[in-house]
């Protein structure tokens, strides 16, 4: 077949697929013939099936085409192999349009090899040899607590737990609870801006559900005049009550219902509604490389690919699509990485550009260490940098977040000894994440700072139409703040991280996250209503239940106010006007409105917390303490021990004199050591040196190879006239 031919069969196959025509059954016939002869004349199995990926992934599907879809599923059956169709079809579109349409591809997974691999899959199968779905991506979220929907089923909770009654409209709660009264929240002087975007950031490599769609693949209109007639299986909208305050009367916050999973066989199971999480539940960096070798290929350097891809300099590459983001500018992209949410704030995609440069300066080490195979060079730099965020996570994190006490007494606890592996595997843990801790883990919505600013080393003259300080709600799903002052934004985002101090952990949110979330042509929602309607549709069961059920507590009447004993008078107070009783307390309001005393938050969220951490860790066959071959040698441990998020920012973002707390989480602890970089401890990666190795082909010993690399390096510094002594 000429190439004219596979591209006219191509482009059939684009139209089709896409949507762009309505065909009769011999149209249908014509482009299924066209499908045949691409797809057989296209890549073999052993390489890449990026172009048909490309194909599928671009576009979107109408309601015609589900015998077009269901017939190039099967042909696709006949040619790739099944990791390799696996690759095509798990990703965050495909599935939705796949399970619209009742099409579904069963993940046979064969773990042969993976037994003694070094490095883990992108897709988190085969890290659990016994149960190797455990943890993947696109796996049902598990529960801590069994789920309490209204018909035991799937219907959200809307009832009270005493008489006939409705529990308070979830827009109400939010004014209640958890509004600022337009006062910017008080900030935390202890804590850096790092806690709220670490935690961010935290969150999109462990978690992300994805939300029912139309047929097309498009998003929902769920808000209907009349809610009786609102399809409650796709849809959870709020009707925001009258007199708000803010919205005006009649407003409907468009909420599509999350997708709900598929078992094993790709049918509705039987039992209660579950949630998907179409990423990895492992702390993996996929929001770093992604969950799919299909995600992964656009994102590492085609030309290099031991390097992720970045492009003007340090900056991320940009996502095709610009649908996926706010473009205000003539000129700027859209983000891409490998979380699709990386635009959702700049300090975001901040954070994600700087572990891409990290993984590119890991590289540029272990070529300076003897290692020159690209693929090698690309798993090993991804192992070390997932192990930092591994490290920085529990170490520094959650430290402060739980406290090192609570980690010490639950054994999470990172040892800074250089002669310690973590025994604790436990290959009996499911390392899926938890649909609770999943609504739980919100309270990092308290974090979200008012306004996002550019930092300045010097007294620039700020542009008074593009000025460098911006109210949150004006940077939602816009990566402008990268492109300012002269595509800086990235560092200087960064450096504003450092040395700003974050919202309290408290009760509020900002206005610009309450209020005006996502805020477009006028139109926005409420992230504390949505966190509240979330957990609902969720069938997460009231807070009460976790004090009981799951950490243990005694309750002699949970009906009572008076068992409300974790919460102050005014926060009781605040609770007994909006609900009817303290069994109606959802969630998220009721653990997070507990009192703190000298710990971060209360001890149901710690509870809830410790349940989830302790698996990601136990159960992680390749967690970074480990011994090899998942793991490491005990001096690469060592050195791994050793990196902190301040020597991650000084490698990438400040130079040697830029002055830093050892924790860049907590610069306000009088614990904390102010050092220049220079002082801060760097990750040392001398123990992976391949020069001291004995060469068996050659037969150099350890002298010799050092030699010939040192007289290399003099070599060059002669050439670049270099050479200092």
């Amino acid at each position: 077949m000429s190439t004219i031919t596979l591209l006219l069969a191509f482009s059939v196959l684009t139209c089709a697929v896409h949507g762009t025509y309505y065909y009769d059954s011999s149209f249908a016939a014509n482009v299924l013939t066209a499908v045949q002869l691409a797809l057989t004349n296209i890549a073999q199995p052993t390489e890449d099936p990026v172009q048909l990926f490309q194909l599928f992934e671009s576009g979107k599907y109408n309601e015609n085409n589900a015998a077009l879809v269901a017939k190039t599923m099967d042909i696709l059956k006949t040619i790739y192999t099944d990791s390799e169709l696996n690759n095509i079809v798990y990703n965050e579109t495909l599935y939705a349009i796949f399970q619209s349409r009742g099409v579904c591809v069963v993940k046979n997974l064969n773990c042969t090899g993976q037994a003694t691999s070094v490095y883990r899959t992108l897709d988190g199968s085969c890290n659990n040899l016994n149960h190797p779905e455990w943890g993947m991506a696109f796996r049902s979220q598990r529960r801590l607590l069994n789920p309490a929907y209204d018909d035991g089923v799937s219907s959200p909770r809307v009832h009270s737990a005493i008489g006939t009654g409705t529990l308070p409209n979830p827009r109400t709660i939010s004014n209640v609870m958890h509004s600022n009264k337009g006062i910017s929240t008080p900030l935390d002087q202890k804590i850096s801006l790092h806690v709220f975007q670490w935690g961010q950031f935290l969150d999109h490599d462990i978690i992300s559900t994805p939300v029912s769609t139309g047929v097309n693949g498009d998003a929902l209109s769920c808000c209907e005049t009349n809610p009786a007639n609102v399809n409650t299986d796709k849809c959870a909208p709020i009707y925001v009550p009258n007199s708000d305050g803010f919205f005006a009367d009649g407003t409907c916050m468009n909420v599509p219902r999350s997708a709900p999973a598929l078992d094993g066989n790709c049918n509705t199971p039987t039992g209660p509604r579950q949630q998907v999480n179409k990423i990895t539940s492992y702390i993996d960096g996929s929001n770093v490389y992604g969950s799919s070798a299909a995600e992964l290929i656009k994102l590492r350097n085609p030309n290099s690919t031991e390097y992720m891809a970045v492009t003007n300099g340090n900056n991320l590459p940009p996502n095709n699509d610009n649908s996926a983001c706010t473009l205000t500018v003539q000129g700027e992209s859209c983000s891409n990485a490998g979380d699709s949410r990386v635009n959702v704030v700049p300090s975001l995609g901040s954070y994600h550009t700087l572990f891409v440069q990290e993984h590119n300066r890991i590289v540029n080490l272990l070529k300076g260490l003897g290692w020159t195979d690209p693929e090698e060079l690309f798993q090993e730099a991804r192992k070390i940098n997932i192990a930092q965020i591994q490290h920085i996570t529990y170490n520094e994190f959650l430290s402060w977040l739980l406290t090192r006490t609570v980690l010490q007494q639950n054994n999470l606890i990172i040892t800074g000894s250089r002669t310690t592996f973590f025994t604790g595997y436990d290959p009996t843990i499911n390392t899926d994440i938890a649909n609770d801790f999943g609504i739980a883990y919100r309270i990092g919505h308290t974090w979200i700072p008012a306004q996002m600013k550019l930092h300045t080393d010097f007294p620039e003259t700020s542009d008074i139409n593009d000025p460098d300080v911006k109210n949150i709600e004006d940077t939602y799903h816009n990566p402008h703040m990268l492109y300012m002052r002269g595509r800086t934004g990235s560092n200087r985002l960064v450096k504003w991280l450092t040395e700003g101090r974050c919202p309290r952990t408290d009760r509020l949110l900002e206005d610009g996250a309450r209020n005006k979330l996502f805020l477009k042509n006028g139109v926005s929602f409420d992230l504390a209503a949505l966190n509240i309607n979330r957990g609902r549709e969720h069938g997460i069961p009231p807070y009460w239940k976790y004090r009981t059920e799951l950490c243990g507590e005694t309750l002699a009447d949970p009906s009572s106010w008076s068992s409300m004993t974790l919460h102050d008078n005014i926060t009781i107070a605040l609770l007994k006007s909006v609900y009817q009783s303290p069994m109606d307390i959802d969630l998220w309001t009721g653990a997070l409105t507990e009192s703190i005393s000298t710990a971060v938050i209360g001890p149901t969220l710690t509870c809830i917390f410790l349940a989830q951490f302790r698996a990601l860790r136990n159960g992680d066959r390749y967690w970074f303490e480990r011994p090899e071959p998942e793991g490491f040698s005990l001096a690469k441990l060592t050195a791994i021990k050793q990196t902190s998020l301040a020597a991650v920012l000084c490698a990438n973002v400040y130079d040697a004199s830029f002055v830093i707390s050892q924790s860049a989480f907590i610069p306000g602890d009088v614990r904390n050591v102010l050092l220049p970089c220079s002082q801060i401890p760097k990750l040392d990666l001398s123990a992976w040196s391949r020069f001291g190795k004995r060469n068996l082909n050659t037969g150099k010993d350890e002298f010799e190879n050092k030699l010939v690399h040192l007289l290399l390096e003099i070599l060059k510094e002669k050439e670049s006239g270099d050479v200092k002594k």
